[in-house]
């Protein structure tokens, strides 16, 4: 296979067409809601969406996506909760992240939280969140970007599944 050929597939209508214009137009409404409406992040929901395809799609991927997101901001918000205790330093935040790396790549032998990429994903997002300060529905501080994260990806998982389930009717 050389990848600097175009595939034959190109001009031809299949999931890959259907999914890309099912994803192109239900971006606008969604940026828009997040944006004007919601007042959470927006990256946070992209993010998820597309962890709930690398999960292989699907209730399942909806499932164990979401999942291993939450738990990777359920560390993220529990490592920026201990840090500061700690001393706030490079070493103390240098040994509470790698307590929860070390955690977060176990997932795989909990069946729930099996799509380990997830659980990194989920706790950058989180990170990425706290440092921007973005927090949701009038809830200050940690708690509030943790909200923040959370709901802004719950959302994004259930636009993957959607999108999903369009271009699959329209392929």
């Amino acid at each position: 296979m050389s990848y600097v050929r175009v595939s034959e597939k190109v001009g031809q209508w299949n999931e890959t067409w259907a999914l890309a214009v099912v994803f192109g137009v239900a971006s606008v409404p969604w940026t828009y809601a997040f944006v004007a409406g919601l007042h959470i992040p927006l990256w946070p929901s992209f993010i998820a969406s597309a962890t709930f395809y690398a999960a292989g799609g699907g209730v399942d991927g909806l499932v164990r996506g979401y999942a291993s997101n939450a738990a990777g901001i359920g560390y993220a918000a529990a490592t920026l909760a201990l840090v500061a205790p700690l001393g706030g330093g490079p070493v103390a935040l240098s040994v509470v992240v790698g307590a929860f790396m070390f955690l977060a790549s176990l997932h795989e032998f909990v069946p729930l939280l099996s799509f380990t990429p997830g659980g990194f994903l989920g706790y950058a997002t989180m990170f990425s969140v706290h440092a921007a300060g973005e927090t949701a529905f009038g809830v200050p501080g940690l708690a509030g970007e943790t909200l923040a994260a959370l709901a802004a990806m719950l959302i994004g998982a259930a636009i993957g599944l959607g999108t999903e389930r369009l271009a699959g009717a329209a392929s």
